[in-house]
């Protein structure tokens, strides 16, 4: 008996990870401190007098079931980025760094790459160092081409600068920011309703309305709304990221206590692929706003007389307002 007999192929990992060095060292800025394979991960912090570090954890949730299904990995390595530097933009912060874990029993060297590498690649594109994680081997935890995929990032903000919706009032205006599909959430009901069943749909069926697929919709990557939010962000008093949850969960966290928000949902029209979930699943409209962001990624709240410009330079639509309330979120 040894370790491969027992499930976990050291030398494959190895090679797994020579593969990936190359491709994440491209990721490092001149504030990375340590060479790719090392224990810990070390990142110079610069620029800053008083810094706030901002972190958050997340995965992509069974998202990677309908990527397996589809033979695509490189995706939901770029999902688990942009989804995380989402979350941490909701303060304002700056994202610096970021660490990725895959677990997995049994799953090709190639695929384990390409899931890196759709990080690495996201990573570059917004500037973001990946300067560690894991790639580990757990059989018994996951069936054979199951794999989870997790991310961590840090990012920083001047002490005095956080954006945290605190400072949100009555006459206040909702911009919301349009989505590239479901993101990264609501994969659970989407997968039951679309695959299970007497009659589940192919990946290459077509969504009505569009000439896009089913798989397409459902593999569009998270977006990173980072470029918008720098370009508006002295003028922003509370930044909502549209994840599990809906409007209702994530707007609420932001809500002073005496103020509500008012959804206006015929303000845009849901993509074609949440009408197809709906209808196929028999979904009622309420569950639908409650488990997916419905077309919209982020929400961004500002003073009525910055609407304007906030709207036009970030190309987003006004969705709703602040009302006299107990910090709510009500549909319209």
């Amino acid at each position: 008996m040894d370790y491969r007999k027992a499930g976990v192929d050291i030398t494959t990992l190895d090679k797994i990870k020579k593969r990936m060095a190359r491709t994440v060292r491209r990721t490092f800025n001149e504030n990375v401190m340590t060479e790719f394979g090392h224990f810990g991960g070390g990142f110079r912090l610069k620029g800053y007098r008083r810094p706030v570090l901002v972190a958050s954890t997340d995965s992509v949730g069974t998202k990677v079931k309908v990527a397996r299904m589809a033979g695509v990995f490189d995706t939901v390595g770029a999902d688990i980025v942009n989804h995380s530097i989402n979350d941490i933009l909701c303060t304002g912060a700056q994202p610096l760094f970021f660490l990725d874990y895959v677990a997995f029993s049994k799953l090709g060297s190639k695929e384990v790459v390409e899931i890196v590498e759709g990080a690495a690649k996201a990573c570059r594109k917004e500037g973001v160092a990946l300067i560690g994680g894991e790639t580990a081997q757990l059989p018994g935890v996951y069936k054979p081409g199951e794999y989870d995929l997790v991310g961590t990032i840090v990012g920083a903000i001047e002490e005095g600068k956080l954006i945290d919706g605190s400072e949100i009032k009555e006459g206040d205006v909702a911009i919301g920011l349009r989505s590239t599909g479901l993101h990264t959430n609501g994969y659970s009901l989407a997968r039951k309703v679309l695959f299970e069943g007497n009659a589940p749909l192919p990946l290459d069926a077509l969504v009505p309305g569009t000439k896009k697929t089913v798989g397409q919709a459902l593999l569009a990557v998270h977006k990173s709304y980072r470029k918008e939010v720098e370009a508006v962000k002295p003028l922003l008093k509370g930044i909502a990221h549209i994840t599990g949850g809906g409007f209702e969960g994530n707007v609420s966290r932001l809500l002073p206590g005496n103020v509500d928000c008012v959804i206006e949902k015929k303000s845009w029209k849901p993509l074609p692929i949440f009408r197809l979930i709906q209808i196929r699943g028999q979904v009622a409209e309420d569950e639908m706003y409650h488990v997916f962001n419905m077309g919209i990624g982020m929400v961004l709240f500002v003073r009525s007389k910055d609407a304007e410009e906030v709207r036009e330079k970030t190309r987003g639509i006004v969705i709703g307002r602040i009302e006299k309330g107990k910090g709510r979120v009500n549909p319209a």
